[in-house]
């Protein structure tokens, strides 16, 4: 005989209270998503105009999650959520919310999962859950006439600052550098910590790729990283900064290029950070080697420091001993920057034997 779970039942109890309560709503309607991978429910917005009930194209998407005990404390109820599935809500391009469902006394409690990320997204990257807390003033049965209404149509802080979240992810495609440019004003003027959001989307995307990226993609995620970096370098910290650059036992071209952007905007703040000291402690000379020099150089961008390569001082103790450009490579290094920016050299770094 078929056989179902208390918790199926709980689940399939919550779901029909959720969508009870959005069909007795005045101006929303609600639609089941059975074939949504995590996703529960779609409510739409709607227009009621002489009795005649008109779609307004405004949607929220339903997680839905029931209890028979929720757990309470701090002016909050907490659930657990695994952050591949938090993950995976922050990518939708309309508002996510948690539906926690009482169904012992049908209350029902809302938690907006992208808005809650925003400032947040470091947790994403460490365990497979987290408990996240929905306030107990997310009430639904409140919210119907104004909150949602709002997160619907897109007209919340939140929902500005996702928006240009969202068009600086489609400039770097591209690399339109001055779309790129205005989006990253509207981030600063927006704060909120958007800029981190960007900053970790675009490592993933990098990091998903793999290690081995063409020269031609190297050189488009590294446009996007120097971009980044050069104007919000200053807030990241140096786990940010060591996973945009190592891979394993060597390290990305596109991440040394956001590390030339980092010394390039905020000199005195990468100094800060003793990379190279970090850089050395896994082994990757070359790195601890590139942050002395640049460090060395503050003054200079990466840009002048090209024009004076031959004159600067090159030679640097790192773990693997005192790394250098011989004078015979300079003019090399001053040919093929163009191309290769600051990777050329550390392509022509050799070992000074005593």
């Amino acid at each position: 005989m078929p056989k179902r779970s208390i918790s199926q039942r709980i689940g399939d109890q919550a779901e029909h209270i959720a969508q009870g309560a959005f069909l007795n709503a005045p101006n929303w309607i609600c639609r089941s998503q059975s074939h949504d991978f995590g996703i529960d429910l779609e409510a739409e917005l709607v227009e009621v105009t002489d009795g005649v009930e008109e779609l307004s194209g405004a949607l929220v998407k339903l997680q839905v999650k029931g209890t028979l005990s929720p757990i309470h404390k701090n002016r909050g109820y907490y659930v657990r959520l695994r952050t591949e599935y938090l993950s995976y809500a922050n990518q939708f391009r309309v508002p996510v919310l948690l539906l926690l469902v009482n169904v012992r006394s049908n209350e029902i409690h809302y938690l907006w999962l992208q808005d809650y990320l925003i400032g947040r997204e470091d947790i994403l990257y460490g365990a497979k859950s987290v408990l996240v807390k929905v306030p107990e003033e997310n009430r639904l049965d409140l919210s119907f006439q104004h909150q949602l209404p709002e997160i619907a149509l897109g007209v919340t802080e939140g929902s500005q600052l996702m928006a240009v979240q969202k068009l600086f992810e489609v400039f770097s495609l591209k690399y339109d550098a001055t779309a790129l440019a205005l989006a990253s004003e509207l981030l600063e003027h927006l704060g909120k910590n958007g800029h981190i959001a960007i900053f970790n989307g675009a490592i993933d995307k990098l990091i998903k790729r793999g290690p081995h990226l063409s020269r031609v993609d190297s050189q488009e995620f590294g446009k996007v990283l120097v971009d980044l970096t050069r104007r919000f370098g200053d807030r990241l910290d140096v786990d940010q900064i060591l996973k945009m650059v190592v891979r394993g036992d060597t390290y990305s071209l596109a991440g040394l290029d956001g590390l030339l952007g980092l010394y390039d905007g905020f000199p005195d703040y990468a100094k800060s950070l003793d990379l190279p000291r970090r850089f050395d402690e896994l082994e990757l000379h070359e790195l601890s080697w590139y942050c002395q020099f640049r460090e060395a150089h503050a003054e200079l961008d990466a840009m002048s420091i090209w024009l004076k390569i031959a004159r600067l001082e090159t030679s640097f103790e790192t773990g693997a001993g005192i790394l250098y450009i011989p004078e015979e490579h300079r003019d090399y290094c001053t040919m093929k920057w163009p191309n290769r920016a600051d990777a050329v050299y550390l392509q022509s770094l050799r070992i000074k034997v005593p």
